[in-house]
Parts: structure tokens; sequence; C-alpha cells
């Protein structure tokens, strides 16, 4: 991926969670394809957004905004 296009992840992004009051993070590594489909099934039925990013672009976008996320990298 191009830093161009990374950059516009990132600062899409930061706007999402500039726009979001509350937000969960969780690991799905373990999960299998059908759990994660399944798990994406489920949120989409209660109109939660799921979103998998990278944690480094995550990271550069939470740098972004006005929100404090120090104790989310220690």
């Amino acid at each position: 991926m191009r830093r161009e296009e990374k950059e516009v992840i990132i600062d899409n992004l930061a706007q999402r969670l500039d726009e979001t009051k509350h937000f969960y993070l969780t690991d799905i590594s373990s999960l299998d394809a059908e759990q994660t489909s399944n798990l994406r099934r489920k949120c989409f039925e209660k109109d939660i957004s799921l979103l998998v990013v990278k944690n480094t672009l995550l990271r550069q976008a939470m740098e972004k905004c006005e929100g404090d996320f120090n104790d989310l990298y220690d």
C-alpha cells in the first residue's frame, strides 16, 4: 500500500474516532473464517460498525485525535 493510500485511511479513521462517542478494540486473530463471518453478521444485524485495521494505522489515527489513547499502548 502506498503512503498516500495510508494517509487517506489514517485520516478517515481519525475522523471516525472524533465522531464516535464509544468504541471497542479487540483482537480477532484467533477467530477462524466462519467465526469472523458470524461476528460480522451479528454486528450488521445490530447496526454495529465492525472495522478491521492494522495497529500501526490505528495508532497514527489516534495521534491525530484530541483524545488521550496512550493507555491503550502501554
